[in-house]
């Protein structure tokens, strides 16, 4: 016979985040955000990725275990290693980040018998989980209602297994956007240097805004296998004074409060958190239609593109640039909008609240029959 933990005692929750690279590339920034909050509610946090950037999100109590990639022929010896490293201190839930790392986590979850949890933040971690099975997967977190209602209609998840958790960035006490208005207005692309992530139409859009005799400097700032061929682009078309190649070390959030308008050239069918921190900083955001991203509205939060072609990019630049008060109005909505509904307190509330839920319905203990 079992019954229930006694009332108003809750379980201590000791949680192990899963993370692959592409998760970190997204979500990084907004992991920290998530790790911290959740230590100021009462949640023991390990973060475990191979990706060593891991190690810039272990602040104070949170601890970072960077493991070797779990590829053949070693991956069963990696995952026991893996699995001696958390033993001293079993996990009681165990939380993928996103479908790469969830092979990972099921393997630690199967092992300590503890709970297991997956984010969804792109329809890639949909798709995988159609090719893979999630059975053993106790609760869903989808980071935006498109991505919730993908798993109940599609994926045909129960309702009661699914929770809408937005992602949280701290939102700015003032607005960047044309904060200086005599400085030359900024923009920033954080976009993979890769023709595939619309950098090549970015650079378009700058050699059509030049020939409209408007001011302004681009901020590349990222890499990726096309860097040689855009810097060559950018000397054949006479555009060095105008864009600059920044060094991504670091957090773009840093950045934001220096930059006036964000550009985010493709619909990636993914959530990342650098357009999410943009509005955080008030800064205008210039992005293409995504039907994953729920918080990027037309009008309200920023201007979105139909289409992603150097004509339309310039065409929403331009109008944001030319009209200064409606960009800052557009930069104060979003970042509103963050406040409002991407708030960092309650994305660890309610994450913590999962985990305890999750835990509670394991806490049961043996009654003895006299």
């Amino acid at each position: 016979m079992t019954g229930e933990a006694p009332a108003g005692e809750s379980p201590a929750i000791s949680a192990v985040l899963c993370l692959d690279t592409e998760a970190m590339d997204r979500l990084g920034p907004l992991l920290r955000y998530l790790a911290v909050g959740l230590v100021d509610q009462a949640v023991d946090v390990r973060i475990l990725s191979p990706d060593p950037r891991i190690d810039g999100l272990a602040l104070g109590p949170v601890q970072s275990l960077v493991h070797r990639p779990l590829g053949w022929p070693f991956a069963a010896r990696r995952v026991e290693k893996v699995l001696d490293g958390l033993a001293q201190r079993a996990p009681t839930v165990v939380h993928a980040v996103s479908a790469g790392g969830l092979k990972l986590a099921s393997s630690i979850a199967g092992a300590f018998d503890a709970d297991l949890v997956l984010s969804v933040t792109s329809l890639a971690d949909c798709h995988e989980l159609v090719r893979h099975s999630a059975e053993d997967v106790d609760a869903f977190v989808a980071c935006t209602a498109p991505l919730a209602a993908l798993l109940e209609e599609r994926l045909r998840i129960p309702e009661d297994q699914v929770a809408l958790i937005r992602w949280g960035a701290p939102a700015r006490g003032e607005r960047a956007c044309f904060a200086t208005p005599e400085r030359t207005p900024a923009i920033l692309c954080t976009a993979p240097l890769s023709r595939r992530a619309g950098v090549a139409a970015v650079l378009d859009a700058a050699r059509l805004l030049r020939e409209k005799n408007l001011e302004f400097l681009l901020f590349l700032w990222g890499h990726g296998p096309d860097e040689r061929a855009f810097r060559r682009q950018v000397r054949e078309q006479k555009l060095t004074s105008l864009v600059m190649f920044a060094d991504p070390l670091g957090d773009p959030a840093q950045a934001m409060p220096e930059v006036d308008l964000f550009l985010n050239p493709t619909a990636a069918g993914s959530f990342s958190a650098a357009p999410l921190q943009a509005m955080a900083a008030g800064v205008a955001v210039v992005a293409c239609a995504d039907a994953v991203c729920d918080h990027v509205i037309a009008g309200k939060t920023a201007m979105v593109c139909d289409q992603p072609t150097p004509q339309v990019f310039a065409e929403a630049i331009a109008a944001l640039l030319t009209d200064r008060e409606q960009t800052q109005r557009l930069a104060d909505a979003a970042r509103e909008h963050v406040r409002n509904n991407h708030s960092v307190s309650a994305m660890a509330e309610h994450t913590a609240a999962l985990y305890r839920r999750l835990a509670l319905a394991h806490a049961t203990f043996p009654l003895e029959a006299h």
